[in-house]
């Protein structure tokens, strides 16, 4: 990447955005001040955001294939119908964020605060997880079968219609999370919290695999004892 295409410490406008997108390049934006930026619908392909601040800021029906996002503030960004593939997301802070339509394929969230994001009715291909914070997220159809899941945080999220059949939850949390019509069928939680669990809950948990403490737990609310 040429010199001419690193830009750092400074705020950038929409229309410098969209200067920058017309010369079909990858852009490197480090330590950038983009709140509330809208980046009408432009092809950010091979773009790297690096501790930019993007609160507010609006990607509606990009282009972000191959582009990394790294330590970024983007409270409250959205990213509504955008096409995102081998895209990375690395430690920031994403809360509150909108990704509902997008296209994800072969995009991965590392490390990142996920605080009520709304990831609904998403078409994805692939898409991981790892050491990530999704409590009170909106999670309703979310596909995460044959998946490894690593120390996820998923307290309060609604998970209703979810999919994460035959996928391995490591040490994550699902702590009174909303299960509706969710397919756990096969799905490894033995290493995951399943606090706040009740028996009419259970059901929606047939098919996946429990240790013996948390199946302990469950029959401890119908009085039993598991010796």
């Amino acid at each position: 990447m040429s010199n001419s295409h690193v830009i750092t410490d400074r705020a950038i406008s929409a229309k410098e955005i969209q200067k920058f997108a017309a010369m079909g390049e990858p852009v490197h934006l480090q330590s950038c001040q983009l709140e509330s930026v809208d980046f009408q619908d432009c092809d950010l392909t091979e773009w790297t955001f690096k501790k930019c601040d993007l609160h507010g800021a609006r990607l509606d029906n990009c282009i972000l294939d191959e582009s990394y996002f790294i330590e970024c503030r983007a409270i409250e960004a959205t990213f509504r119908s955008a096409r995102l593939s081998q895209v990375q997301f690395k430690g920031g802070d994403l809360s509150n964020s909108h990704f509902a339509f997008s296209k994800l394929d072969d995009v991965s969230f590392s490390g990142c605060k996920l605080i009520g994001a709304n990831m609904t009715d998403m078409a994805i291909a692939d898409l991981s997880f790892s050491e990530c914070n999704l409590g009170l997220a909106q999670l309703r159809g979310l596909d995460m079968h044959d998946t490894t899941l690593k120390a996820v945080n998923f307290d309060q999220a609604d998970l209703s219609n979810a999919n994460f059949k035959d996928s391995y939850l490591d040490a994550c949390s699902l702590r009174d999370c909303i299960v509706t019509d969710a397919n756990f069928q096969g799905a490894d939680l033995r290493s995951s919290d399943l606090g706040g669990l009740q028996m009419s809950d259970a059901r929606r948990f047939k098919g996946a695999i429990i240790s013996k403490g948390q199946a302990a737990d469950l029959l401890g609310q119908l009085g039993l004892k598991v010796v």
